[in-house]
């Protein structure tokens, strides 16, 4: 039987069936002549032989078969003893090198931890889905401004969605708010929501315990009554039995009728669940105070869903003529619930992930400008191997199980650098990400990281190997180690390396440009001092202060006793907190007239001592002071904004505004003076600018502290926290039954550009992390080749060249790999600014200070990274080089 390594199969099968041919044909003559032998005439007895054989094609085929398995076994059991061989030699030659592969394996683990955490984080905020049941069914329902913006709903349209909409199995309104909760162990506040009927039904959430609410829970005037979550009801309300709890929330007193699992904490963190219609709601449709999620019917897309939604709110609206047009719907908008939640997260999070993967480019360009470098010196080796028969195919598979091993190793330790980064990521962003908390290092990211792993052996191994196993044995015998840095692969290395200091500056000035922005936000003129206020947001409990002049006294009492105590500069009570990404606006009406109106004005409700505490500037005019008492003369204060903007050129002081759609006042609407004109203030976060403002004081309209109120205390030492246990303890004495939760201002502050700082510190990390890497490469680079240059270098030094001209030289030559990498990446960072556009604040894409300084610090790294091993290369003793050589 023919065979032969390296032979092709065809020609194999062809002399394996040759082979059984004649065997054939020799086995059926010799029994034709047995049979003449036995009387049989010559062409019966060599019919007969055939006969008693059988089926010729048969026996050759089964035969053939047998063959080709055979040879398939022998030559995988060469392939699999040379990968033993390969495996031995490549985990020989990364032992002879400890410092190569310990720097080889950090680099791949750096950038495959850095994009396995990322990519869990990408993957499980936007593309799980949503932990309910039949999730691409759930959407979110907006009502749709005259201007095109999405806004809350009105009650009564959401009831007339409701009972008209055939799009939907279930539509469901909620409100959430932090709320006391009494009636367990000790008073708590809690993210509580309202919600209908429907709601359970639109997210399929199945009890733990006990029932949900039903409809009989959900009538006006109906016995009130409580679901929680399981963790509240074993940590907050002692795991008592159900039936022996009674909770007191929004001023109802109900049973806790039943649990649901943890990870169910629909709306905003929930963790006490009410009816929603037990209270009296209104039939404004100018009142957008509701969201509202829905499950589409079964087959319904989104898109039609939307249409039925938009056509109907635009025909009920039409009959509310005796309502203002300018606040009435003028359409509706249908989401998907998944799109709609992490839409504020999904371009920062592309771009981190986007990010991650430059800094695993980067680490796998290292290492092959690092490999071929090194694999110069291997070059009389490989030629040896090559001369004595082995092919090109087999040099190459051995150096690529070599950086298959630094693979290997880098995806081992990259899996632990991942799920340390995961866990960092998810304590840094809880605040900022949503479904954060949902993020896991999974099977899913295992996969993912060994993907990863696969894909940086091409990327790093396989180039490296094809050029080093393509040299010319004779030459490479001929000129032993004496080779320099100038031949052909010195193209690859100025290729590789410049790739790699043009990636890592893309990201330097990514980073650069948010670090800038991000500096930019913080500067801002906020209108307010944060630094020495301590902020307590406040939830008095309905059931105990049923209205809101009993909750305007207490917190009037409770500022009297603070101001009193030493340390404390100013306290007061404000309706909404500077910087808190929300401030209650609406229409408000001026000059004594209510049919001449100001719109999107925003609305707060004070004491003096607040803004005092908050150092908002009092620019003309005075204060509010204890002479405003319910029963004086209603009085306002207005932000410059407003008087600039409805008053221009005419003093504010002494003109009238009300506001009877922003409070209780909807019958008699009285008029309030204006008395004074403070600073602007910027409500909703530091990069919107400040809105028109009006103040009133919580004396004369409490209404709104009864739905959110802060209390606010200024230090006379300037440290906040040495006044804060004086606010507990007397908040404390009080009312214990009053939550006390203490922030200082500048954290408050801190929470509200969470995501920014999120996102730069990620991108700034991976902008470092590819800085190091980048001068890492330089330097291997430049340090194999002064190794590979140094009989030259001695050469020159021994006829009489300066140090320092030998030192230039290489200088020159290694920084010629870094300056076409300099221009490639400015043009890329010029040409992918307009990706962060919208992430930047006060910071242009194309700044020219950010991107003067990433080029002065990547070509000062780089001027580093090869000055200190070429410095080393011209210490030589020329001397003792030549002998070597």
């Amino acid at each position: 039987m023919s065979s032969g390594r390296g032979r092709p199969r065809r020609v194999l099968s062809e002399d394996v069936r040759a082979d059984i041919e004649r065997e054939i044909a020799a086995h059926v003559a010799m029994r034709t002549d047995e049979l003449i032998a036995n009387g049989w005439r010559g062409e019966d007895a060599r019919r007969e032989a055939e006969r008693l054989f059988g089926s010729r094609d048969e026996i050759v085929e089964r035969c053939v078969a047998l063959g080709a398995t055979g040879e398939r076994t022998r030559r995988r059991g060469i392939m699999l003893e040379g990968l033993r061989q390969d495996l031995g030699y490549g985990l020989r030659m990364l032992a002879r090198s400890p410092a190569f592969t310990a720097v080889a394996t950090l680099t791949l683990a750096l950038g495959i931890g850095a994009n396995t955490a990322v990519f869990s984080v990408v993957r499980s905020v936007l593309l799980e889905p949503l932990p309910y049941s039949e999730p691409h069914e759930l959407v979110r329902v907006y009502e749709r401004s005259i201007r095109g913006n999405p806004m809350s709903v009105a009650w009564p349209n959401f009831v007339d969605w409701e009972r008209e909409a055939e799009s939907f199995e279930a539509l469901a309104a909620y409100g959430v708010s932090q709320t006391t909760v009494l009636g367990g162990p000790r008073a708590v506040t809690a993210p509580t929501a309202s919600v209908t009927r429907d709601f359970w039904r639109v997210f399929g959430v199945v009890p733990t315990s006990g029932r949900l609410t039903g409809a009989g829970d959900h009538v006006p005037g109906g016995a009130p009554a409580f679901v929680v979550t399981e963790g509240f009801w074993r940590n907050e309300l002692g795991g008592l039995p159900l039936g022996e709890l009674t909770l007191e929330v929004f001023g109802f007193a109900g049973p806790v009728v039943g649990t649901v699992a943890d990870h169910f904490t629909f709306p905003g963190g929930a963790r006490v669940w009410g009816a929603a219609e037990l209270a009296p709601i209104g039939d404004s449709r100018t009142a957008h105070n509701w969201r509202v999620v829905g499950r589409l019917a079964q087959g319904v897309p989104t898109e039609r869903a939307h249409d039925e939604i938009d056509a109907l709110t635009r025909r009920i609206v039409a009959g509310a003529a005796d309502q203002d047009p300018e606040y009435l719907a003028a359409g509706a908008l249908v989401r998907s619930l998944q799109e709609d939640m992490v839409a504020g997260s999904r371009e920062s999070l592309w771009l981190l992930l986007g990010a991650a993967g430059l800094v695993l480019l980067v680490a796998c360009t290292n290492l092959a400008s690092t490999l071929i470098a090194r694999g110069t010196g291997r070059l009389r080796e490989l030629a040896v191997r090559s001369a004595l028969g082995a092919e090109r195919a087999r040099l190459v598979r051995q150096l690529v199980t070599e950086s298959a091993l630094i693979a290997f190793l880098g995806g081992a330790v990259g899996l632990a650098v991942g799920a340390a980064a995961l866990d960092w990521l998810v304590r840094l962003g809880t605040f900022s990400v949503p479904r954060l908390d949902e993020v896991a290092l999974d099977a899913g990211a295992v996969a993912y990281a060994g993907a990863l792993t696969l894909g940086t052996v091409l990327l790093f191994g396989l180039l490296p190997a094809l050029r080093l196993a393509r040299g010319q044995p004779g030459e490479a015998l001929r000129s032993g180690s004496r080779g320099n840095a100038g031949d052909h692969r010195g193209a690859i290395w100025r290729l590789l390396v410049g790739t790699e200091v043009a990636l890592a500056l893309v990201l330097l000035v990514g980073s650069g440009l948010l670090v800038r922005s991000f500096q930019q936000l913080l500067a801002e003129d906020a209108g307010f001092d944060p630094t020495d206020v301590l902020l307590a947001p406040l939830a008095l409990s309905q059931a105990k202060y049923g209205t809101a002049q009993e909750q305007a006294a207490w917190y009037r009492s409770l500022a009297e006793e603070m101001r009193a105590l030493p340390g404390v500069a100013a306290a007061g009570v404000i309706t909404a907190t500077p910087v808190s990404g929300s401030l209650p606006d609406g229409r408000l009406e001026i000059d004594g007239d209510l049919s001449k109106t100001v719109d999107g004005v925003g609305y707060v409700v004070t004491s003096a001592g607040a803004l005092d505490a908050l150092d908002i500037p009092l620019l003309r005019g005075r204060a509010f002071d204890d002479g405003d008492g319910p029963e004086s003369e209603h009085v306002a204060i207005v932000s410059q904004a407003f008087a600039d903007r409805y008053w221009p050129g005419v003093d504010p002081i002494g003109r009238t505004v009300t506001g009877g759609g922003m409070d209780d006042f909807y019958e008699e609407r009285p008029f309030a003076r204006v008395v004074g004109v403070v600073g602007d203030v910027r409500y909703v976060s530091l990069d919107r600018t400040p809105i028109p403002t009006v103040y009133f004081p919580y004396s004369q309209r409490p209404f709104r502290l009864q739905y959110t109120a802060a209390f606010v205390v200024e230090s006379a030492t300037g440290e906040p926290a040495a006044v804060a246990e004086s606010l507990r303890s007397t908040v404390g004495r009080h009312d214990p039954d009053v939550p006390v939760e203490l922030v200082p201002y500048v954290d408050h502050i801190g929470d509200s550009v969470a995501q920014r700082r999120f996102t730069t510190l990620l991108l700034g990390g991976f902008s470092l992390i590819a800085l190091l890497l980048a001068a890492v490469g330089i330097y291997g680079v430049v340090s194999y080749s002064v190794a590979r240059r140094t009989r030259e270098m001695g050469i020159r030094i021994a006829l009489g060249a300066p140090r320092p001209s030998v030192l230039r030289m290489v200088m020159l030559s290694s920084l010629r790999l870094v300056s076409g990498g300099l221009v490639a990446g400015l043009v890329a960072a010029l040409l992918g600014g307009r990706v962060l556009r919208s992430l930047l604040h006060g910071v242009s894409p194309t700044d020219p200070m950010t991107f003067v300084a990433v080029v002065a610090v990547l070509g000062g790294t780089a001027v580093l990274a090869s000055w200190l091993p070429a410095r080393a290369g011209t210490r030589v003793d020329p001397i003792q080089t030549m002998r070597a050589e």
